[in-house]
């Protein structure tokens, strides 16, 4: 028994288990947050909300950073990776480039827009590399050669949504808090639609060409929409996340009618959590490819 464990990656599309069970669940928030900050604070920085960023670089710093550091067997070792030249081929050592750069640089225009004159080229380094903490994330998965589902360009871009989706999403909290004007907020209303749209695009996209990269490919989209995960993506994802706000939405354009702020609250949260969930199915779903082909999954 232990032998057929143990050598079951060769038959057998065998699920990874290092970014989703145990303490990799950490692995999972520590992602979801990092995007959603940094989206948080590229959005809220062409709106010179201050709220906006402050929340970004929190979520990011904070959650998404501690998350990562919980997730380390040796945190106190990570910031060796930042002075080595693993950058040059590893995607794990470039991210914690961005990110170390991006909460840097956004921290100091954050104090400087307080305390000082903010400089207009200090914001668009933080802008910059946050944009590019958005991103990584889905290079370090499409990086896997051997998990069909991760293994594709489509993923970086369907990551990039989701972080700017979810940053116009936290921005608009962030308006509604201070008492934004209101073509701000509309605004980024418009920009919220456009991305939601997108988003729900890429995803049937993506799930839609990754059933056919072979039978490793098709069994990880099965495994989504008719397996075990099934409930997740059908209701946190499919309904709540992106049909109702969707829905919502065009129904407001349509009609010419104004979202109230607590409803508009309540779809941000829904697609928050949307977002999450799909992250989560993503990652649960990723199969490695048997080394010996044509075996079926069980």
């Amino acid at each position: 028994m232990i032998q057929t464990r143990r050598y079951e990656f060769m038959v057998r599309h065998t699920p990874q288990k290092e970014w989703i069970e145990k303490r990799g669940i950490l692995m999972w928030l520590a992602m979801f947050f990092i995007e959603l900050g940094a989206g948080a604070f590229v959005v809220a920085s062409f709106f010179d909300n201050f709220l906006g960023m402050l929340s970004g670089w929190l979520l990011c710093g904070v959650l998404g950073g501690g998350f990562h550091l919980l997730y380390l067997g040796h945190p106190t070792r990570f910031w060796r990776m930042l002075f080595s030249s693993g950058w040059k081929t590893s995607w794990v050592s470039r991210g914690l480039l961005f990110v170390t750069l991006f909460l840097g640089l956004g921290l100091l225009h954050m104090l400087m827009l307080q305390w000082g004159a903010p400089v207009a080229g200090l914001l668009i380094a933080a802008d910059i590399f946050a944009f590019l903490t958005i991103i990584y994330v889905g290079f370090v998965m499409a990086s896997v050669n051997g998990i069909p589902l991760w293994n594709t360009a489509l993923l970086p871009v369907l990551y990039l949504v989701l972080g700017v989706w979810g940053g116009f999403g936290l921005t608009l909290l962030a308006l509604l808090a201070t008492g934004a004007a209101e073509t701000a907020i509309g605004t980024v209303e418009q920009g919220a639609r456009v991305f939601l749209i997108s988003y729900a695009f890429i995803v049937f996209v993506y799930l839609f060409t990754t059933r056919y990269q072979g039978e490793t490919g098709k069994a990880s989209i099965k495994e989504i929409v008719a397996g075990k995960l099934a409930p997740i993506f059908w209701i946190a994802v499919a309904l709540f996340g992106t049909a109702i706000p969707l829905g919502v939405a065009l129904y407001s354009v349509a009609a010419g009618w104004s979202i109230p702020a607590g409803l508009l609250s309540a779809l941000i949260i829904f697609e928050l959590l949307g977002d999450l969930a799909l992250r989560y199915c993503i990652l649960k779903a990723g199969l490695y490819a048997p080394l010996i082909p044509n075996m079926s999954y069980a």
